[in-house]
C-alpha cells in the first residue's frame, strides 16, 4: 500500500480491489465513500476499520440534474480523470487497458 493518508477517500473504482485500496490510503478516523458497484465479492478485513475508527460511508446516486448542469457547464474538469480514449473498434486493447487505469472512455 502507498504511505498517504488522506481524510477522505472516495471510491468510484468499480472494481472489487477499490475498497482495499481505499481503506489503505484514509487516515486513522478519516472516512471512506464506496460508491464503486461491482459483479462479485470483495474482501474485507474488518480490524484496521475497528482500530483506526475510519468511517465506512456507503453512496448510491445522487441528484443527476444538478451534475449534468455542472458537467455540461464545465464547472467541474473530467479530463483529468480520463486516461485513455479508444475508437469503439479497438475494444478489445480498451478493455485490457481498462484493467489497470483509472477511466477508459470510447470515443463514438
Amino acid at each position: 500500500m502507498p504511505s498517504l493518508a488522506f481524510d477522505v477517500v472516495v471510491d468510484v473504482s468499480g472494481r472489487a480491489e477499490g475498497l482495499t485500496l481505499a481503506l489503505g490510503l484514509v487516515r486513522p478516523r478519516g472516512t471512506v465513500v464506496l460508491k464503486s458497484t461491482f459483479h462479485g465479492t470483495t474482501p474485507l478485513e474488518a480490524w484496521p476499520i475497528v482500530v483506526d475508527e475510519v468511517t465506512l460511508v456507503g453512496s448510491r446516486c445522487g441528484p443527476f440534474t444538478a451534475a449534468l448542469d455542472l458537467l455540461t457547464r464545465t464547472v467541474v474538469q473530467t479530463a483529468p480523470l480520463v486516461a485513455a480514449e479508444y475508437p469503439l473498434n479497438a475494444h478489445r486493447a480498451a478493455f485490457e487497458a481498462a484493467k489497470t487505469r483509472l477511466k477508459v472512455l470510447f470515443r463514438m
